[in-house]
């Protein structure tokens, strides 16, 4: 009997090398997460505060897509911990601002030299242009994966059926 699949090989899929090769830098940095005392999920919400002055928490949300509970556990324990401050806002006293403090700004800045020489480790071999070229490309990726993305969940089936240009079934 012969074996009448398609012979395309998985290393040639797109979306499977992505993930592998993100799956194996996500491990990267949550060796450095642990080594500096943060789960990654604690580190994704630290590093949304820090990129910013002053961010809510509704707004670290749509940054990390990590879940609201999850996110309020996270701010109790860098509140615990002496890594941010936690206002509520003077305009409306359900919303809050959070903030780095100085202790806070010192690990996140230590945690971004760490990411920063991971970056530098993994990337180093490729010249400036093609490292522009392939943010470039990711930009683009993720801009047309999303899109593509919220058409399918707008209109199912067809969605599918107009990207594919025939029926599903």
């Amino acid at each position: 009997m012969t074996d009448e699949r398609p012979t395309r090989k998985l290393a040639g899929v797109v979306p499977y090398r992505m993930a592998r090769s993100n799956a194996e830098m996500v491990k990267l940095v949550s060796l450095l997460c642990e080594a500096n005392g943060f789960t990654l999920n604690l580190w994704r919400v630290m590093s949304a505060i820090g990129s910013f002055r002053s961010i809510s928490p509704m707004e670290i949300g749509k940054l990390t897509t990590i879940d609201k509970a999850m996110i309020s556990r996270a701010i109790r324990d860098l509140v615990d911990r002496g890594l941010i401050l936690r206002r509520a806002d003077e305009r409306d006293a359900r919303w809050a601002q959070i903030e780095l403090t100085e202790a806070g700004t010192a690990v996140f800045d230590r945690m971004v030299s760490g990411i920063d020489a991971l970056e530098k480790h993994l990337f180093g071999e490729i010249g400036p242009e093609k490292m522009d070229a392939f943010m470039d490309m990711l930009t683009l990726v993720e801009r047309r994966a999303k899109a593509t993305r919220e058409l399918i969940e707008a209109n199912g089936k067809p969605g599918f059926a107009s990207i594919f240009g025939k029926d599903t079934e």
